[in-house]
């Protein structure tokens, strides 16, 4: 099978920073048709290659980028890519992925993947350009910021280099940090930290190579039909003109708009921060990652202090909004311009601002312990100092900025109120008001994620009652399995409000001549992917214990709203979603199981 002309590069790029060994290897040519790319082939070379209980802040442990076979084609949102590693946040599998123009470009240099090990002495930057590859100092970079030394490497290199970087808070290894390509991020579970562990600032690359795909005329016409299904969707539509934040009006209506750190499910301001507002006011212009024909990114005017920012999306807002009870748009603004110049996750910041809100509320942490910063609901300004702290690692940042779950360590009587799962903080949707998307926060390998297959159908289009758990397990695996057959094509997820798996299924066929015969097969893909994410992290330790939320959410009923008195009654869906996915009562695949999706023989060197 000759992969080069399958819509893949056949190339593995390995660098060992400790040795400085840069090296080449070809794909696993038997796995590729099992996991495809992206996801799929993070989560194996993760599970195959990491040793168990690797300390995920030590040089062993790898940082994994990864494209798929659809990335850098003319496929809808083609520049996608993955990052895997084992989160310093969680001690769990972490994947994230990133739009932009950063990963088709590691395709046209001619990889599928690059696997980072070991760390340098000093600051490096890793040079990429078609095969020339190299290590170079970057002492000069190190302590700038993201845009900073996002601006230095354009001066250095040129406009037609993508570059991706690390801001002071990943150089310090804290949980709240991402990596960026200009604008886009890779933001959740301590993926900055990895590479700030490794010495890494940059990672710079250009290239000029073509993907070639395998049947050019079936991909032509499978082209069309994807292009046709997501320009006839009302749905991206409104993302076009609203951006990601149209949802926030729905959502709080539903109850389900997490606000002042969950206590609530409805925003008496949401009309203040929704997508209206914002394109109303404050946004200047759309903003398009690679191959996008959705623009759903914005670029708002600047504020008087000359802040200016590509945002805020909807995660964004509710977690440095409606979560802090912040019901201003500037103050949200300056807040996003913070997380992005230093290189921080919006949702963790925010997790972190709200929860700090609620102790100060209930009197168990006092200004004092907060370099005299009074972080009332609503107060921007606070948001704004404490969140400066973080950025900086200065005074109560130093802490702060490890979050969540970290700080409830320190003050162990905010647990019940601590809204994180596995030590990931909670997206955007109230689990008490949508049991499905609850399931989905409990069993998500990499710790509570609304990306995971998340069913948020539940609250959008009326097909299941978001307060019943009836049919939630069965929906949750579906979703699931669609989501992880997308992250390992590597296109983004919005182009499915319009293309359905079927779409997709036409263009991996096309592109690759894989032998999957109906779009079924591929989803059957995206359970093997997801159920391999599982098992590297049942092989580190984690099990029914895990899958599990904030007792706010689990015993806490919730005081108004649509779902007024609701708890999640967990335990039976998990029991249900267990049967589904062949697992045992404690949540571990079973080897029957194992055997009917080909993960067994897949795995079978490594676990010899």
């Amino acid at each position: 099978m000759d992969l080069k002309q399958r819509a893949y590069c056949d190339r593995i790029l390995r660098v060992n920073l400790s040795t400085g060994t840069i090296n080449t290897a070809p794909l696993p040519a038997e796995a590729m048709p099992l996991v495809l790319g992206g996801k799929g082939l993070g989560a194996w070379l993760l599970y195959t290659e990491l040793a168990p209980h690797t300390d995920p802040l030590s040089p062993d442990n790898l940082l994994i980028f990864s494209n798929g076979p659809l990335t850098g084609t003319t496929a809808p949102t083609a520049g996608r890519f993955c990052a895997t590693t084992r989160s310093p946040a969680t001690g769990a599998y972490l994947d994230n992925y990133s739009g932009g123009y950063w990963g088709q470009m590691l395709k046209y240099a001619g990889y599928d993947a690059l696997v980072i090990s070991g760390a340098a002495d000093s600051p490096v930057m890793l040079v990429i350009d078609n095969d020339r590859v190299e290590l170079r100092p970057a002492d000069h970079l190190w302590g700038s910021t993201v845009t900073e030394a996002t601006a230095r490497l354009r001066d250095e290199f040129g406009h037609d280099w993508q570059s991706l970087v690390i801001g002071p808070p990943g150089e310090q290894l804290r949980n709240v940090a991402g990596i960026f390509n200009e604008t886009r991020a890779l933001a959740r579970g301590g993926v900055g930290a990895v590479m700030g562990s490794k010495r890494l600032k940059a990672i710079v690359t250009r290239g000029n190579r073509p993907v070639r795909v395998f049947d050019k005329a079936k991909y032509e016409r499978a082209l069309q039909l994807a292009f046709r299904a997501v320009r006839m969707s009302s749905k991206t539509t409104l993302l076009s003109r609203e951006g990601t934040v149209n949802i926030l009006e729905i959502i709080n209506v539903m109850g389900a708009l997490p606000t002042r750190n969950f206590q609530q499910g409805q925003f008496e301001l949401a009309d203040e921060v929704s997508g209206a507002a914002f394109r109303e006011h404050n946004w200047k212009k759309d903003y398009a990652c690679f191959g996008c024909p959705i623009a759903c990114g914005k670029w708002t005017v600047p504020l008087e202090d000359g802040k200016t920012i590509e945002g805020p999306e909807y995660e964004t807002t509710f977690a440095l909004g409606p979560n802090c009870a912040i019901g201003s748009r500037e103050a949200i603004i300056r807040l996003n311009w913070w997380c992005d110049e230093y290189g921080m996750d919006t949702i963790s910041v925010g997790g972190v601002i709200g929860f700090v809100m609620e102790l100060y509320q209930r009197g168990l942490i006092s200004a004092q312990e907060l370099d005299g910063i009074e972080p009332r609901w609503g107060d921007g300004a606070a948001a704004e100092a404490l969140v400066e702290k973080m950025a900086k690692i200065e005074g109560c940042g130093e802490w702060l900025a490890q979050g969540v779950a970290a700080i409830a360590e320190r003050y162990p009587e905010g647990k019940p109120f601590a809204m994180h799962v596995k030590g990931l903080e909670m997206p955007a949707y109230h689990p008490s008001a949508a049991k499905g998307t609850a399931l989905a926060y409990a069993v998500s390998e990499r710790g509570a994620c609304h990306l995971r297959g998340a069913p948020l159908g539940e609250l959008f289009s009326g097909a299941a009652d978001p307060l019943t758990i009836t049919g939630k397990p069965q929906l949750f695996r579906d979703t699931q399995a669609d989501t992880a057959a997308w992250d390992s094509a590597c296109l983004c997820l919005f182009p499915g409000y319009g293309m359905t798996l079927k779409e997709l299924w036409q263009l991996v066929v096309a592109a690759t001549g894989f032998d999957y015969p109906t779009p079924a097969d591929l989803q059957l893909l995206g359970e093997r992917v997801s159920t391999l994410a599982r098992l590297f992290n049942v092989r580190e330790g984690f099990n029914r214990a895990h899958d599990t939320l904030p007792a706010r959410n689990l015993s806490q009923p919730m005081g108004g709203g649509p779902a007024a008195g609701h708890v999640v009654e967990l335990e039976p869906m998990l029991d249900e979603y267990y049967r589904i996915m062949g697992w045992d009562q404690n949540g571990i695949p079973t080897p029957e199981r194992l055997r009917e999706l080909g993960l067994a023989a897949l795995l079978e060197p490594a676990a010899g």
